[in-house]
This record gives C-alpha cells, sequence and structure tokens, in this order.
C-alpha cells in the first residue's frame, strides 16, 4: 500500500498546502479520499491522470473536501482520450443527493457519457473489494461525517479521519493501524468543536496504538504554532511515542 498526500491544507488559500485529498494506491488501484477544490490538478503532480482513478470515498460534504467532484466528472466526460471505466463513489448519507445538487448547477456537463459512475451511501459498516477492505464510521464533525480504515490483501491498515472531534468512531477506526492520518485543524490553546489539536490527535494515536501518525487539514493558525513551537514535537512524543510526521502536500508513504 502506498499512500501520498494530494493536499495537506483546508478551506483557506494556502500557498504552501492544498485543499485536503489523499491519495492511496493497492497494486494497480488508485483510491481517493476526498478532493477540495484543485485536487485534480494535484493529483497530475503525483502522476495520476482522471484515467487512473478508480475509486473515491468522501468524508462529507464541505467544500474543502468535495467540491472537485464536479470538476472530476466534467474532465472525465470532456477530455481526451474519454473515460470509457466505471467509477466508483462512496460518502456519507447524502451522497446522491449531493451529487444531484451539482448536476442542478451545472447540468449535463457532469454527467458521465461513456462511462458507468457508480454512487453508494453508508453511514457505518464494511466494504469489501478483490485487494482491500473499507471500515467506516460515524464521526464527529457534521451529522453525516464519517471516517475510513483500509485494510490492504497483504494486512497493512491506513485510518483517515477526514474532519472530525475527539470520539469512539476515530479509536475504533484507528486500533493499531500501521498510519493514522488525523486533521490537526487548530493549537491546543484555540480548540474548535469538531475538529482537533495537536496533542489530542497525539491522545489518540496513543490509545490507538498505531505506529505512525500523520497530521495534516492543517489551518494557518495551526501550521504556524508548529513551525514557531520547537517545543511542541518534545510534548506531542511525551503523550505518543511513535513515529510522528506533519504533513506537507505530495508527501509519500509505504504503508
Amino acid at each position: 500500500m502506498e499512500l501520498t498526500i494530494i493536499g495537506s491544507g483546508t478551506g483557506i488559500p494556502s500557498k504552501t498546502r492544498a485543499y485536503p485529498c489523499v491519495l492511496v494506491k493497492i497494486r494497480d488501484k488508485h483510491l481517493i479520499f476526498d478532493t477540495g477544490p484543485g485536487s485534480l490538478r494535484q493529483l497530475l503532480f503525483a502522476g495520476v491522470t482522471y484515467l487512473d482513478i478508480d475509486h473515491i470515498y468522501y468524508s462529507h460534504f464541505h467544500l474543502d473536501h468535495s467540491f472537485d467532484l464536479a470538476s472530476i466528472l466534467f474532465t472525465m466526460r470532456y477530455n481526451e482520450p474519454p473515460r470509457t471505466e466505471p467509477l466508483s463513489v462512496t460518502g456519507p448519507i447524502g451522497l446522491k443527493a449531493f451529487y444531484e445538487g451539482l448536476v442542478s448547477v451545472f447540468g449535463d456537463v457532469i454527467k458521465p457519457k461513456d462511462f458507468n459512475l457508480h454512487l453508494e451511501e453508508i453511514g457505518k459498516g464494511e466494504l469489501r473489494y478483490d485487494d482491500w477492505k473499507v471500515v467506516i464510521e460515524p464521526l464527529q464533525h457534521t451529522t453525516q461525517s464519517i471516517g475510513f480504515r483500509i485494510e490492504s490483501y497483504d494486512k497493512r491498515t491506513l485510518a483517515y479521519s477526514g474532519d472530525t472531534d475527539y470520539c469512539n468512531g476515530i479509536l475504533r477506526l484507528a486500533k493499531r493501524v500501521h498510519t493514522l492520518i488525523l486533521e490537526c485543524s487548530f493549537p491546543d490553546d484555540r480548540k474548535i468543536e469538531g475538529h482537533l489539536t495537536p496533542q489530542l490527535c497525539a491522545k489518540i494515536a496513543d490509545e490507538s496504538q498505531c505506529n505512525r501518525l500523520i497530521l495534516t487539514h492543517l489551518y494557518p493558525i495551526c501550521d504556524r504554532t508548529i513551525k514557531n513551537n520547537g517545543d511542541l514535537l518534545k510534548k506531542l512524543r511525551n503523550i505518543y511515542r511513535g513515529e510522528i510526521v506533519f504533513a506537507e502536500d505530495l508527501a509519500g508513504f509505504i504503508i
């Protein structure tokens, strides 16, 4: 299993961090988790085109995590060569209404022409494929938010939170995974409901006993805190003794 952080930022434009998007490659399959604005272009820098995407998973429908679905479908309809392979999109309850809303705004230009689009809504449970399994749990952000645990054919494991607060759902997803990707929106002294802070991320990593923690979805105020607080990493390592990584766009990892 290979992981690439396509975008490590938030809904606030940044010169160094793109909108949220994560790429997971299992054998020859490309799984995309969340597609904030500009994700399709960011994926190009990782060597992935509109023809390569096999499955898209959405954690929730806030625009910074979902808006590029319209761009992706538009490109798949009109680019050359045209896409002919089916595309699967999985998301929380409300995915079909979200898609229909996009169609109501953009019209037929985002409707598939030469390929089949499969939409699947899920709030909790498991989805099994040939080479991987995805476990879904509801998380504490919006009423529909979900997170994902990916288990590959070779027993490698990865959890991705999307946006969440500290909750039992993320602890279940993260339990003893090889790599845990957590949103880390705000500094510890600026906690916002529905989001995590660095020390809360470390707490989840410690309680879940994961091997590696990757902090992403960094708002500028949290980004500045990380860069300006030389003691922060030491504080986090007092809570969690595994590997800690502050995400950067296009950073790659072997799981």
